[in-house]
């Protein structure tokens, strides 16, 4: 077998679990120890896409130096999908607000908030750690001299957290098998994030050297305008005679009673942005003008929904739940399109011998049938042993399913890099069914789910969907690489938990000065708290604007496809709802008009020759946060700074 048709090797699930591992350390350290950058917050983590581009150039060195030991392009691949899932763990992906959210019922309990009475009775001991013999204290205080790491007080709750971790997961990884030919064969998404990688590691002419992206003039003109700025930047750590660049932005009110916007630019979001559709850049900010309308409007009509909740949600109640209503429409329309597909998927999973072809996907169609069923129940039923009621675990589980699938969905046709969900899974439960209905028990529990909530990322379902979209791409044993993302997540979740515990009794976590650990938990556990005392029925209000959000966006779906000239792209509404898109929107607005203009001037053909210029301006900016993490590991340990973040 040739160099270029090697796949899925033993070799490369090494390696990416080592560079996986390697991530998870440099993410968690970042944020905990050195207080730099925030490496995690994009769906292509700038700490993963730093490690992907360092891991390209040396093994285009060692390509010269001993060639029979160069990863090939498809080897190289492998370790990217592994590490899409990796990092969905470290910080605030999966381990800081779970660890948090667990912690912090017994550290955080006062005799004012009255958390004792409110959670401590209904609280399952295997399922949060105990705080007896000061475990937890110690955890977010530090340890005294002298003393152990008590790990007893954790292995239980851990364990049995780990297994519904392990349903979860299973339950996602069987999605994006069976999502996987629907969106990238049939409804043929860009998946910018992949797009962009498996540009970078096609190899040149001669088989040897730097990738064939990298070797064009317009490339490293990219590569310098970034890597020229951040760089400058870092001098400025030193002395404040070197003005920085402005390039961080700040909040911006153009108008009164009109919700702000930010004004940064932002590289990793344009990089990526460029190799989005024209119309579907334009829709995002035109419907961020009329959310932005909307908004300002009803604010000067006094309207608004009491008692909004901003953590985990869009700017206004009226944005969240319209955005939900929109997002619900997206998911359910998308599985009407796939009709077919999931007919003969399941047709298949009933006959193995029927029509449809399963032999290149992650696993057969009967196994992820099968194994997408067995999660869900599994998942009801710890949910249920928690002390969750079936009345809130259904709509919980709907919420969790839109909000995954959508923002996987919305990534994989985007290339949006800091897309996140308008209303957390748990709002949408507890308003549609109404605290009034559940008991303490329940109320506690779902307090506990905000342990997934992943700043509404959509969890592992992202990284899973882009994993399964690069097996596209490899060619032999590609269904190892279900076995190499089994391992990085396991390894990922033991390591980095073992990590961010260790670091927590070592430096005391209350001293991350991160938000998981410093505000997550009294927030989730004060906002229930709120909720069992002030006890309300289903909220219609709510509901309702759930339900116009879900009505434009089938208007807008219609017009889509009913009229092909119809210039405006439906999935831009629920996209403009999201808090995130207020981060982007100068940076959205920016990369469209650039777009817009050279394909206006030289079409096609321009915008194609123009492409590795935007490459340039990400690999510029990841290696000048690179550069400027080293100097604050190596000169401002612990009072770093975050050029890198939002």
């Amino acid at each position: 077998m040739s160099a270029s048709d090697r796949g899925v090797t033993w070799r490369s699930i090494g390696v990416g679990l080592f560079l996986a591992l390697l991530d998870n350390l440099w993410v968690t350290t970042s944020e905990y120890v050195f207080h730099s950058s925030r490496m995690q917050l994009s769906h292509f983590p700038i700490s993963l896409l730093a490690i992907f581009l360092l891991t390209l150039l040396g093994n285009a060195l060692l390509a010269r130096l001993r060639p029979a030991s160069a990863l090939s392009p498809p080897e190289i691949l492998v370790t990217l999908a592994m590490g899409f899932v990796g990092t969905a763990i470290p910080t605030s992906g999966l381990t800081g607000f779970f660890l948090g959210i667990i912690a912090s019922p017994y550290y955080f309990a006062t005799p004012e908030n009255q958390w004792a009475a409110a959670f401590h009775p209904h609280l399952p001991p295997w399922a949060v750690p105990s705080d007896e013999g000061k475990a937890v204290t110690w955890f977010f205080e530090g340890l005294p001299p002298g003393r152990a790491i008590p790990w007893d007080a954790w292995v239980t709750p851990l364990s049995w957290w780990l297994a519904f971790f392990a349903a979860l997961t299973g339950a996602l990884v069987c999605l994006a098998v069976i999502l996987r030919r629907q969106w990238a064969q049939h409804e043929r998404l860009v998946y910018p994030l992949v797009a962009v990688a498996v540009d970078l590691v096609s190899p040149p002419a001669e088989g040897r050297g730097l990738p064939r992206m990298m070797r064009g003039g317009l490339f490293w003109a990219g590569f310098a305008l970034t890597f020229g700025v951040i760089s400058w930047n870092t001098l400025t750590y030193f002395s404040p005679l070197f003005p920085p660049v402005p390039i961080q932005g700040q909040w911006a009110v153009f108008i009164r009673s009109v919700p702000r916007i930010h004004t940064k630019i932002n590289f990793l979001t344009m990089g990526f942005a460029y190799f989005a559709s024209l119309d579907l850049l334009f829709s995002i900010w035109f419907f961020l003008l009329v959310f932005l309308a909307e908004n300002g409007v009803l604010n000067r009509l006094g309207y608004g929904i009491s008692s909004h909740v901003v953590n985990f949600a869009a700017e206004t109640a009226v944005a969240s739940w319209q955005g939900f209503g929109a997002l619900t429409v997206l998911v359910l329309w998308g599985l009407y399109t796939a009709r077919h597909h999931l007919r003969a998927v399941w047709q298949k999973a009933v006959d193995p011998r029927c029509g449809i072809d399963d032999a290149g996907e992650l696993m057969p169609y009967r196994t992820a049938v099968a194994g997408l069923a067995f999660s869900l129940l599994f998942i009801g039923f710890y949910l249920s042993r928690l002390g969750m009621e079936v009345r809130m675990i259904v709509p919980l589980l709907f919420a969790l399913l839109i909000n995954y699938i959508a923002m996987s969905r919305i990534v994989a046709e985007t290339g949006l890099a800091y897309m996140r969900t308008t209303l957390a899974e748990q709002y949408f439960a507890i308003y549609t069914v109404g605290s009034r209905a559940l008991s303490p028990a329940s109320l506690t529990a779902m307090t506990l789910t905000y342990a997934l909530v992943s700043q509404g990322k959509g969890l592992f379902l992202p990284p899973l969907v882009h994993a399964a979209r690069i097996g596209d791409f490899v060619r032999a044993h590609r269904r190892r690489l279900l076995a190499g993302v089994g391992i990085v997540l396991v390894a990922g979740l033991l390591f980095d938990w073992w990590l961010t515990l260790r670091l927590g009794y070592a430096r005391g976590a209350f001293n991350f000065s991160a938000w998981p650990f410093s505000s997550a938990g009294p927030w989730a556990y004060d906002n229930t708290v709120s909720q069992m005392r002030n006890p309300f029925g289903t909220e219609w209000a709510r509901v309702g604007v759930f339900f116009a959000g879900a009505g434009v966006m089938a208007l807008l779906t219609f017009l889509r496809y009913r009229f092909p000239a119809w210039p405006l792209h439906p999935i831009g509404f629920p996209i403009a709802c999201s808090w995130s898109t207020l981060l982007a929107a100068f940076t959205i607005f920016l990369t469209w008009a650039i777009k817009a203009i050279l394909l206006k001037v030289g079409g096609v053909v321009l915008y194609r020759r123009a492409a590795p210029f935007f490459v340039g301006i990400l690999t510029g900016y990841t290696l000048g946060v690179t550069l400027s993490f080293i100097v604050d590991a190596v000169w401002f340990r612990g009072a770093g700074h975050e050029i890198h973040g939002w």
